[in-house]
């Protein structure tokens, strides 16, 4: 591999594996499925519902796969039955019609080999293909030792390479994927009500009353049963407060837009904590009973004003301390007036400060 030119060429060929591919903007879009079926040219009856699920995302919305005669998926459509999704599937789930046809899907395996003095990929056997990944262990074991190799894993079927690391003797596995997306979520609610968040997340958007969103755009990284309840928490009347550099889909239907400066989420953290604290806002009963370490919180955000953090985020102080007090009065409600949560920060991803 000498050239950028030549890594960007041979990686091009592989780039089915995740169909990132100019015929996938077209489904993704919403191109409607194979004529033979949205014209009309074939009964329903012809069609038979096969039950499936998505794992475009870690949701895993519940579906329905109607599939030809020919053992060909048509249409893809909700499960009514499915909590998650309500019967219906955002553009991703839909669009697995198209990730099941694309001719650049990857269908077999794939082995590097040099033709013409250039490296390029040709297609292999499973039997060529395992045979090659078994030998070149077994090679690796013999000289170095098993716990040599690491994995790096993601999704739901990492699962399984993790089971056969561990038995090739391995336990360096890790998933860096952790630490970018859904690490900090769970460490956050492990650390705050001592259990995780889990997936689908177990918070009650529909039912809150105040919304606060940093770090997370609903709507464009999207969750399909998270944007159905935000779309129905507006409906009731919930203040949604939005963190964003950027007018986002969920800041254009927030009350509260804070435009803040990129990597500085921290700071307004620590000045929202400071109003909250200083302006005797907080639960007191609730930090009395379960809170440790309160007064060394309140001595080191002392001077974290909502002036300071101004100088920093670009947010104006009486819009910091506004929020704030939204996040307090929706706290306040006295319980009874609505079900579900009064207040939810909905943190995905790492805060970049």
């Amino acid at each position: 591999m000498h050239t950028r030119r030549k890594f960007i060429k041979i990686s091009s060929l592989g780039l089915g594996a995740t169909a990132l591919t100019g015929g996938m903007a077209k489904w993704v879009i919403g191109a409607s499925g194979p004529k033979s079926f949205s014209n009309g040219s074939k009964s329903a009856a012809a069609f038979r519902m096969v039950p499936t699920y998505c794992e475009v995302c870690f949701w895993k919305c519940a579906g329905w796969s109607y599939v030809s005669e020919e053992g060909q998926i048509q249409k893809i459509i909700g499960n009514n039955d499915d909590p998650q999704c309500n019967g219906r599937l955002c553009p991703r789930g839909t669009g697995g019609v198209g990730m099941f046809t694309d001719p650049d899907r990857l269908k077999t395996p794939l082995m590097r080999v040099t033709k013409d003095g250039e490296q390029t990929y040709r297609e292999a056997s499973w039997d060529e293909a395992l045979d090659f990944i078994a030998r070149k262990m077994k090679e690796i074991a013999e000289k170095n030792g098993p716990e040599c190799m690491a994995l790096f894993n993601h999704g739901s079927s990492g699962r399984y390479f993790t089971q056969l690391l561990n038995a090739f003797g391995s336990t360096n596995i890790t998933a860096p994927s952790f630490a970018q997306c859904r690490g900090p979520r769970d460490t956050g609610f492990e650390l705050t009500f001592g259990e995780s968040v889990s997936s689908p997340e177990v918070t009650d958007i529909r039912d809150t009353r105040c919304l606060v969103l940093i770090g997370s755009h609903i709507g464009e990284n999207m969750h399909n049963g998270q944007v159905q309840e935000m779309s129905e928490a507006i409906d009731k009347g919930a203040t949604i407060i939005t963190v964003d550099p950027r007018l986002s889909t969920a800041a254009s239907k927030s009350k509260y837009w804070l435009p803040i400066k990129p990597s500085t989420d921290m700071a307004l953290l620590l000045s929202w904590i400071h109003v909250l604290i200083y302006d005797d806002l907080y639960n007191k009963e609730y930090v009395a009973k379960y809170a440790e370490g309160f007064d060394e919180l309140k001595e080191h955000v002392r001077s974290f004003t909502p002036e300071w953090a101004y100088g920093i985020t670009t947010i104006k102080p009486e819009l910091i301390r506004n929020t704030a007090r939204e996040m307090a009065n929706a706290a306040s409600i006295p319980e009874g007036t609505r079900p579900g949560t009064a207040m939810m920060f909905n943190v995905h991803g790492q805060l970049p400060y």
